[in-house]
């Protein structure tokens, strides 16, 4: 075993290739070709003298000895890449690119505010922001493409930290004049007598909302569905149709108001991810504690619209 041919190249392109699975993803992540990317991997195995990857499909799979490598040197790594950043930049600030990812809802009321105030205070960090639908941003973890994220904390993985950011209880949202009347106790049996509103299948609130709706036996008239809370919104201030979503995206919605549904399954947390093996830097740890802050304040916010409701 020859471990002094090693450099962080072939560290770096080994830990791209675990995380995305195949060389495709791995190489455009990387921006080398497939080939030397292959030929990449090939000298770290005869290096190592065992192998790091078997075939499944066209999948590549971690060995056993693969898998405990990918564990000990990945936080290493991210150890070492932040030290030679700061080395650079005398002033001790925080440095590089930090990669976050966040759900729609999310993206714009926590992770975009947290990300702002840290440019802000760190000059020399850039920051790369993806908003993308749940499943998507759980994948770009995985694969290391993103650093942290925002996202329910209803997708439980073993391979990721959680911070626990604020919960919300789902509400039905329309025009001040349409909301004010609605009695003050919300339920899916009473919103059934009106047209509705929701995103679609795919999102997880949604699934929820049909969940409560099978549970209790009520039908929903849902008349429109849509991919973003964005769009639930301006379908809401249109006054045609009641729509259900979130409360904190109407934060800054003068429009609109919004009553919180009564159900068991009609809640949400907002939480702060990362895997367990990576290396939580100097960028990642302030990010929490920004997105800690912000959902703080939108939750005394939402306390506060609630006594004057």
């Amino acid at each position: 075993m020859n471990i002094k041919q090693i450099d962080l190249r072939l560290l770096r392109s080994f830990l791209t290739v675990a995380r995305t699975g195949n060389f495709v993803r791995a190489s455009e992540a990387l921006s080398i070709t497939q080939s030397a990317l292959s030929q990449q991997m090939k000298e770290l195995a005869s290096h190592l003298e065992l192998p790091l990857f078997e075939k499944k499909g066209r999948s590549l799979i971690l060995t056993k000895f693969g898998n405990g490598l990918l564990q000990k040197i990945e936080p290493l790594l991210g150890q070492i890449e932040e030290a030679l950043m700061q080395s650079l930049d005398d002033s001790k600030n925080i440095v590089g690119t930090l990669r976050v990812g966040a759900t729609n809802t999310y993206s714009k009321t926590i992770a975009l505010p947290a990300c702002m105030e840290l440019l802000k205070e760190y000059p020399s960090l850039n920051i790369e922001l993806k908003e993308l639908p749940a499943q998507k941003v759980l994948t770009e973890l995985m694969e290391g493409t993103i650093d942290v994220a925002i996202i329910p904390q209803d997708y439980q993985f073993p391979d990721l930290e959680w911070k626990s950011l604020i919960t919300e209880q789902f509400a039905v949202i329309g025009t001040s004049k349409a909301i004010e009347k609605l009695p003050n106790t919300i339920t899916l049996k009473y919103l059934a007598k009106h047209e509705l509103a929701a995103l679609n299948r795919q999102f997880l609130m949604r699934q929820k909302i049909d969940a409560q709706s099978r549970q209790e036996g009520i039908p929903l008239n849902i008349r429109m569905e849509v991919s973003s809370m964005g769009d639930l919104i301006e379908i809401a201030k249109t006054g045609k149709l009641l729509a259900l979503g979130s409360s904190i995206a109407l934060l800054k919605e003068k429009q609109l108001k919004s009553k919180e549904i009564k159900g068991d399954l009609l809640i949400r947390t907002a939480a702060v991810c990362w895997r367990k093996t990576k290396f939580v830097n100097s960028a990642m740890i302030a990010f929490q504690e920004k997105a800690q802050e912000i959902s703080s304040s939108l939750e005394a916010e939402i306390k506060l619209r609630k006594r004057q409701a």
